[in-house]
């Protein structure tokens, strides 16, 4: 039993758009087994799916402006972190050493420079 408690996270998610299941709302609270997500793709997923974004669109995540890689693990997010949820309008993201002004294709970070 401990180990399943311990598995469980509440993640605050702040979207730079309302995602479609929370239409006007840009911030919610997620509570996230890690025991069911093995790296952060997995965890974009089920933002994907909980909140409706479409199929085909591309979520990034990053935490204290820092861009969390799709295939590091789910481990690196802990509990009561702050996550900034970006949709991605293009498959074509590139990262640069200043996150601000080198994101392409990611809306621009606008509304997750303070968390």
């Amino acid at each position: 039993m401990a180990d399943g408690a311990s598995s469980l996270i509440r993640l605050r998610l702040s979207f730079d758009y309302p995602p479609p299941a929370a239409a006007g709302c840009r911030l919610c609270w997620l509570l996230l087994d890690r025991n069911r997500c093995r790296v952060v793709a997995d965890l974009e997923s089920l933002i994907r799916d909980k909140f409706q974004f479409s199929r085909g669109s591309i979520l990034s995540l990053f935490i204290q402006d820092c861009y969390l890689p799709h295939t590091e693990s789910v481990y690196v997010v802990r509990d009561n972190d702050s996550s900034c949820v970006c949709f991605c309008r293009t498959s074509l993201f590139i990262v640069n050493s200043d996150l601000r002004s080198a994101v392409t294709g990611v809306s621009k970070l606008k509304g997750c420079e303070k968390l």
